[in-house]
């Protein structure tokens, strides 16, 4: 009776966190902050305004792969009508706390209208989870004015927001936004003194230094008639303001046509002072007559820069008959505490779609495939057209804590069509375990003929070390409205529906992704089940150093053997095996592996 005793506490405990940590979300939601701090720094509160949260599209459940554990699609909160999340760069909307890794914050722009441009409703919204990504907080709104292209660090656990909004002096700028303590949801705003010969900045990037101060860079905001391109570069080190911006590059030719507008940029550093730029402008041709991409180092955070070097160049094959260019969207990091970095982007040969390539240009100049678009099944023509997209895009990357796996997830734009006559994008994932050298086999995240996946972002750090699991923490849009409400050029927009930011966590043993057994792990290992608690499925992973005999059992708290899923000789290797408690009682068991010299014991927990 003790133990059923324990059983059923155990599950009211469960049960009862659920529920506090829904009304805790309302407890903060319903706090009375005030509007100003009676500084020159605005004070954002909560929105107290109510919003309606429609789900229109299912979520789906996890899966796995014969190493990767693909967990459930998980709804974050933030939810609305705007669909065009990046203006040609893979933006930062998911951090993971290295300090505390169960809290994990995100955000996204959207429009909480039909008023699919965002012109008087759009908004970027924050929300964060304390469980790892199991439940989220109410989003928050940062600021409550009309925002855009969000991106998102952290600060000593701190969310650190910045985006182009209508600052406290009443002017469209390059903003940054840093919460008060982490997880407190309240944030000062650093605006950007008065210029009075310089435009104001849109589309920024930043990136938290290792001395704690903030770097931003943001496109000067002029109409794309008035040249050249410029990239401003400023930087916050306390106070109540950013510091005054300064040209960071300016380009040699002027805008060309209407998407002159368009570069693209990023900002990241390594943790040891050394900062590094990425400019790709769309009107900086070469003699080929495509785009070049720039990159500018500084070593001393940001004080002092060098000079500006071409990280990739278009360039001729087939005899000269043909030219690869770059196309679509990229992404930038560091590997920390070293001097290396890695941009991830699409290219193409003569802009045909079919022989497209997601290439990887590491910092001492060498290049590597990730995959093509026959790799992953992408489409060769689109059926309409889709507005600075590509049909390998939007890649984003990040690393494993002990810094031995780089993941890459991008989007694909599949040859499926909608009803409105657009083609349908899924998500992949690869993984390389050499600094980006060689890459593993493309996973299919999202295979959804109907609904649009796209806008993959992954948290730049991830919990895994030697020795136990690895995770990847990811968010992406989920729009059962195939195809662009918001935006398209001067194509064809799709009718309006309501998208939601889904987040996700892939887990795996030592290090994640280890496809068809073809690394043997050094140590034994078994994993922690997955889901955890589950009804009525759950999967058990291990890793066996050599051949042998293996012993896998199932037991319940008094000891007794309800299940035996392995009781034979296996090759080395990582395995995983499911465990189905159909007819088996809510509680907690018990699984126990016995392989040569090595036992562990693990606890699950079934809830129906």
């Amino acid at each position: 009776m003790r133990a059923k005793a324990s059983v059923i506490f155990l599950l009211l405990l469960f049960v009862s966190f659920q529920v506090s940590s829904g009304d805790r979300n309302q407890t903060r939601l319903n706090r009375n902050v005030s509007q100003m701090d009676g500084s020159n720094v605005s004070f954002i509160p909560y929105n107290i305004a109510p919003q309606s949260i429609v789900f229109t599209a299912p979520l789906a459940q996890g899966f796995a792969t014969d190493s990767i554990l693909v967990g459930p699609e998980v709804f974050t909160g933030i939810s609305g009508f705007y669909d065009f999340k990046t203006n040609g760069e893979t933006n930062e909307y998911i951090q993971v706390d290295a300090l505390n890794p169960l809290n994990i914050h995100v955000i996204d722009v959207q429009s909480d209208s039909l008023d699919q441009a965002g012109a008087t409703t759009r908004r970027t919204k924050y929300s964060f989870s304390t469980n790892g990504g199991l439940t989220w907080e109410l989003s928050v709104d940062v600021p409550n004015v009309r925002s855009g292209f969000g991106v998102l660090q952290l600060k000593d656990g701190a969310a650190v927001i910045s985006n182009h909004s209508t600052n406290a002096g009443n002017r469209l700028d390059a903003n940054l936004y840093i919460d008060v303590a982490p997880l407190a949801a309240t944030f000062n705003e650093y605006s950007h003194p008065n210029p009075t010969t310089r435009p104001f900045g849109i589309w920024p990037q930043i990136s938290v230094y290792n001395n704690g101060n903030v770097g931003l860079i943001s496109r000067r905001n002029v109409s794309s008639t008035v040249p050249p391109e410029t990239l401003y570069y400023s930087v916050y080190t306390g106070g109540t303001q950013m510091s005054d911006r300064t040209p960071l590059w300016i380009s040699g030719m002027n805008f060309i046509g209407t998407v002159g507008s368009n570069a693209r940029y990023h900002i990241a550093n390594n943790n040891q002072g050394r900062v590094t730029v990425i400019i790709a402008p769309v009107n900086e041709n070469d003699t080929l007559e495509n785009s070049k991409i720039f990159e500018i180092t500084s070593t001393n955070n940001g004080t002092t820069w060098g000079p500006v070097n071409t990280a990739f160049a278009p360039y001729t094959v087939n005899g000269g008959q043909d030219t690869v260019a770059t196309a679509g969207g990229s992404f930038f990091v560091y590997k920390k505490n070293t001097n290396n970095w890695y941009l991830a982007y699409p290219i193409t040969t003569d802009n045909l779609f079919a022989n497209g390539k997601l290439q990887l240009t590491k910092s001492d100049g060498t290049h590597t495939t990730i995959c093509t678009v026959a790799d992953v099944g992408g489409a060769t023509t689109m059926s309409q057209s889709l507005a600075f997209v590509f049909t390998i895009d939007f890649p984003a990357l990040g690393w494993s804590a002990d810094g031995s796996t780089l993941y890459c997830v991008y989007s694909v734009v599949k040859s499926d069509t909608s009803n409105g006559g657009f083609n349908q994008r899924d998500l992949y994932i690869q993984y390389s375990l050499n600094d980006g050298t060689t890459w593993s086999t493309p996973v299919r995240l999202t295979n959804t003929p109907t609904i649009d996946e796209t806008y993959p972002s992954v948290s730049l750090w991830n919990p895994g070390t030697s020795g136990g699991n690895y995770e990847l923490n990811l968010v992406y849009m989920k729009d059962p409205g195939v195809g662009p409400a918001s935006f398209n050029g001067n194509g064809t927009l799709a009718a309006p529906s309501r998208n939601q930011l889904i987040f996700r966590k892939l887990t795996g043993t030592n290090p994640i992704g280890i496809g068809n057994n073809q690394n043997i792990l050094k140590d034994y290992h078994l994993a922690q089940n997955y889901p955890n608690p589950f009804n009525p499925v759950t999967k058990i992973e291990y890793n066996l150093v050599k051949a042998g005999f293996v012993s896998l059992k199932v037991y319940d708290v008094l000891g007794r053997e309800v299940a035996t899923l392995v009781n034979d000789v296996q090759t080395a290797g990582v395995k995983s095996m499911e465990f189905n408690a159909e007819n088996l009682p809510s509680g907690i068991y018990i699984y126990k592996i016995k392989a040569g010299d090595f036992t562990d014991t693990k606890k699950m927990i079934l809830v129906k």
